[in-house]
């Protein structure tokens, strides 16, 4: 069990040197253009696991306000005690209705999910392997979460705000973040949306073109792809250009 625990441990800090080597100086690439002009005032994290996102963007704007929301409750204690400025903490999820989902809590904390995974899926067997344990131990808990749409919390608590990113990381769920973001009428401008796409046969649906095709819908268009270090996935960023000379 200890080298079970220990085995874990590694993975999780090789894959964080990964993601700061790889992904993040990318992304700090893209986004030295997006807000060059207008500094990113305000974001909104959903699935902010570790904070990695928040620690990311204050180097930008020490001063940005953000507002993020989380479902594993296992990592609460560790946020709080990393005594974020500027921060408004939300311990529940987004989704396309308002109730309770069941959150499967990973023993690799960046993969838990609302979702369900393929039981056949190659890249879960990957995983497991990886990790040293069968792939029906990778659920380490579930317990019940409350989930609301992003739509109505945007317009009771930000209303007539111009938000400057929206950064979704949910594991499989987020074209349902997005269904629960778009069903009614903003009262606040968007200008970007930050997105993570599997690529792989993880997850149960096809959601990169139903998500693409939502956005377009709504007159976001593909800004930047930006691959992640490892694994088959990136970030795509959409972009609002009627919204970008919004004032707060």
């Amino acid at each position: 069990m200890l080298f079970k625990k220990e085995r874990i441990r590694l993975i999780r800090f090789l894959i964080e040197i990964n993601e700061k080597i790889f992904f993040y100086s990318r992304l700090k690439i893209v986004y030295k253009k997006m807000f060059k002009i207008r500094p990113l005032g305000l974001l909104i994290d959903v699935g902010v696991n570790r904070g990695q996102t928040i620690s990311f963007v204050k180097k930008f704007n020490s001063s940005v306000k953000i507002f993020f929301f989380f479902s594993n409750k296992n990592l609460l204690n560790d946020l709080r005690k990393r005594n974020f400025k500027n921060l408004t903490l939300f311990n529940y999820g987004c989704s396309n209705f308002d109730g309770r989902l069941i959150f499967n809590e990973n023993i690799l904390d960046e993969s838990s999910t609302f979702e369900k995974v393929k039981e056949d899926s190659k890249w879960l067997k990957k995983k497991a392997f990886i990790l040293g344990v069968p792939a029906k131990e990778l659920i380490k808990n579930s317990y019940e979460v409350k989930v609301v749409q992003l739509a109505d919390f945007i317009n009771k608590k930000l209303n007539n705000l111009t938000i400057d990113l929206i950064k979704i990381d949910v594991e499989g769920h987020e074209l349902k973040v997005l269904e629960g973001l778009f069903y009614k009428t903003l009262n606040s401008k968007i200008r970007y949306i930050q997105v993570e796409v599997h690529n792989d046969d993880l997850y149960c649906e096809d959601l990169k073109n139903k998500i693409i095709s939502l956005l377009k819908d709504v007159n976001f268009k593909i800004y930047k792809e930006v691959q992640h270090g490892f694994g088959n996935f990136y970030d795509i960023i959409f972009v609002n250009e009627d919204n970008l000379n919004n004032k707060y």
